[in-house]
C-alpha cells in the first residue's frame, strides 16, 4: 500500500514537471514582446521556480504523510 500511494504521488509530480517543460516552448514564445513588455522577463525568470519548490514541497509532504500512515497501523 505504500509502494502504491508513493508511486501515485511521484506519478502527480512527474506530470507537473512535464506540463511545466510542456509549456516552455509556449513561454519562450514570449521572449519577443519582451521589448515591449518588460514584465514577461519577470514571468519566465522569476515564476517557475517558485511553482518547482511548491511541487516538491507538496511531494516531500505527501511522501511523509504516506509513510506516517503506513506505520502508524
Amino acid at each position: 500500500m505504500l509502494i502504491h500511494r508513493q508511486m501515485r504521488a511521484a506519478l502527480t509530480a512527474t506530470v507537473l514537471l512535464a506540463a511545466a517543460l510542456g509549456l516552455l516552448p509556449v513561454t519562450l514564445r514570449l521572449l519577443p514582446l519582451a521589448d515591449a513588455w518588460p514584465g514577461v522577463w519577470l514571468v519566465l525568470g522569476v515564476a517557475p521556480y517558485p511553482a518547482l519548490l511548491c511541487a516538491g514541497a507538496w511531494y516531500v509532504r505527501r511522501a511523509e504523510r504516506n509513510e506516517g500512515d503506513v506505520t502508524a497501523r
